[in-house]
């Protein structure tokens, strides 16, 4: 057996974590943040925003999945000189410092939901996506709108029809990247006062000079004033529409079905007009039915599976339609990411308020992320803009790294033959 010998050496094992927080500062995140939240400590010793944000970003890189872990990464981040490392007491505070007042809503038979907005953090997490590049004022964007219950048993958790106590969040997101979130309590109905949450959403979104192109939503915004709202402030909107006796009759005088190929799989498709909902609208109904595998015709005929699109696009075939609507699938990656990536599995705080603050500032981490992936992988041939945080770890951020002064300058020495020395941000 090998000999040990022990060192006393400061080496940390998280080197590449120093340029993920180079590339922070690069892009001057550190002073949007501060602008827009101002000041948090006149003390020398204190820690302001950004640093807060740069530290819980860090420990997600490292591999992190709770901002307790901050208290496990601090002996390796503090060797920078360059970086402050908070505690994970100073940034549960510094959430709760953050948190906005819940806003009630009362329905029709006498019960009272919670929402939290907190416009001031949506405002600096677009801030920050544009600071980023992520997107660019004038651009025009696709969107993507859902609910994802966020499974928790905090103290003000509400019990959901998931059979699980949580919190029911609707986010925005744009290509992957987060642009709006709003929580609400675990038992709020998904389209319960939806269409003041996109209200908001589109209000800030067009403040940055975003055109929306196309929106997709899934059958939970099924609702006319919903679908108003949506056709108001984008130009093509893609929402599932909901299986009825009514919609089932109406499609039953549909002659002509036309084959096509989508996703592999055989199916047929068809196009009506929407006479019993909104007939006023004039929309589009794309109708998909698919042959039910392993099912013997009946005296009906053979059995089939629908599902239905409302739209206000009818220049477009069937079957892009339904392609154009499938793309929203890949969100439910980003709601995997959340989750198991960027602590919404864990989060920090006990109040549907405070816990807000926590997912936006987590969603920045995320946004950051895929900044900094597409940056790092034109250079690191080993990662992808799609890597996710365990490969980038073992890939990028796991590194022996020393800091050295030499002739008055600090100096990182990373021990590997990686090309750390190619990444330019900014």
């Amino acid at each position: 057996m090998a000999k040990v010998n022990i060192k006393s050496e400061k080496i940390t094992p998280f080197g590449g974590i120093y340029c993920a927080s180079k590339a922070f500062y690069a892009l001057s995140l550190d002073k949007v943040i501060n602008g827009t939240l101002g000041v948090r400590s006149s003390t020398y010793n204190g820690y302001q925003w950004d640093e807060i944000m740069s530290a819980m970003s860090d420990v997600f890189h490292c591999g992190g999945d709770c901002v307790e872990d901050v208290n496990r990464s601090e002996c390796h981040l503090r060797e920078s000189p360059e970086i402050r490392i908070p505690t994970s007491h100073t940034i549960g505070r510094a959430i709760k410092e953050l948190s906005h007042e819940d806003m009630e809503y009362k329905s029709s038979s006498g019960n009272v939901f919670r929402f939290n907005t907190n416009p001031r953090l949506n405002d600096l997490l677009m801030k920050l996506n544009m600071k980023m590049g992520l997107f660019k004022y004038g651009q025009t964007v696709n969107v993507d709108f859902d609910h994802v219950f966020v499974k928790t048993e905090k103290a003000d958790a509400k019990y959901s029809y998931k059979q699980a106590y949580g919190y029911f969040p609707g986010v925005v997101s744009i290509d992957g990247i987060i642009a709006y979130i709003e929580n609400r309590d675990g038992n709020t109905p998904v389209k319960f006062h939806q269409a003041d949450t996109l209200s908001r959403a589109f209000k800030l979104l067009h403040s940055y000079g975003l055109h929306i192109g196309i929106f997709r939503a899934d059958c939970g915004s099924y609702s006319e004033d919903i679908i108003r709202t949506v056709d108001g402030n984008c130009r093509i909107f893609y929402i599932r529409a909901i299986h009825s006796a009514s919609m089932y009759s109406r499609i039953q005088d549909i002659r002509e079905w036309k084959r096509v190929e989508i996703g592999s799989q055989e199916t047929e498709v068809a196009s009506v007009m929407s006479t019993q909902f909104m007939e006023d609208s004039h929309y589009r109904i794309v109708v998909q039915r698919t042959k039910e595998k392993d099912s013997t015709p009946d005296l009906f005929g053979d059995r089939y599976t629908y599902r239905y699109i409302i739209t206000n696009d009818w220049d477009s075939e069937e079957k892009n339609v339904i392609e154009t609507y499938n793309k929203r699938g890949a969100r439910e990656r980003d709601f995997d990411r959340l989750n198991n990536d960027f602590g919404w599995k864990h989060l920090s705080c006990s109040f549907l308020k405070e816990n807000t603050v926590y997912m936006i500032l987590t969603a920045f981490c995320m946004n950051f992320f895929s900044y900094f992936i597409r940056a790092v992988s034109s250079v690191f041939t080993s990662l992808s803009p799609t890597s996710r945080i365990k490969k980038f770890v073992f890939h990028f951020t796991a590194v022996c790294a020393k800091w050295t002064r030499t002739a008055r300058s600090w100096w990182l020495n990373l021990y590997t033959g990686m090309p750390y020395d190619k990444l330019s941000f900014g």
